[in-house]
């Protein structure tokens, strides 16, 4: 969770938009909101389609979308808010975000401390709407997207230089790929 309030934007399905202040909490995947009484509260997410932080320290603001007509084998991720890195076109590149617990490793010899680390999972959601985990890495990131555009997609790698083991190329790509 961001350890401070930030202006959001929640998009319900129906209904305009809401500004509240917001955090939200990662581990448990909760929206809470800035009563202006000054008390938290919690935003019921069943009928919110998507919603922003922003994030004044930084100067930057997070998407959070669901995709509900998205085809995906997980059935736990059917309802679940993804943050969005990239979906300006047909392909979309979306991240969850979650919490686990590592060994430190450094105590070597004695009982290891477990800590925690936030691991993300990326997604990319094709032009057919499947949406498909995947490691950043170009093998994975080509099978994603299909054979249908293999060889323009090979050549503007070739020829962009782009190391699709990082997010910003990721992007580029799809953002290519959506000119197909």
């Amino acid at each position: 969770m961001l350890p401070y309030w930030t202006r959001g934007t929640v998009q319900p399905y129906a209904g305009p938009a809401m500004h509240p202040w917001l955090k939200y909490d990662l581990i448990f995947n909760k929206l809470v909101s800035r009563l202006p009484s000054g008390e938290s509260a919690q935003v019921d997410l069943d009928n919110i389609r998507e919603f922003t932080l922003g994030d004044s320290l930084l100067g930057t603001q997070r998407i959070y979308r669901r995709y509900l007509t998205a085809r995906i084998e997980n059935p736990a991720l059917r309802l679940a808010f993804f943050e969005v890195r990239y979906d300006a076109g047909r392909a979309a590149l979306l991240c969850r975000r979650s919490v686990g617990m590592v060994s430190d490793n450094a105590a070597r010899g004695r009982n290891s401390a477990l800590r925690q680390r936030v691991v993300t999972t990326y997604f990319i959601r094709t032009p057919d709407n499947n949406l498909a985990p995947v490691a950043l890495a170009e093998a994975a990131v080509l099978a994603a997207l299909g054979p249908a555009h293999a060889t323009a997609t090979a050549a503007f790698i070739q020829q962009k230089r782009l190391k699709l083991d990082k997010e910003a190329d990721v992007v580029e790509l799809l953002a290519y790929h959506d000119t197909l």
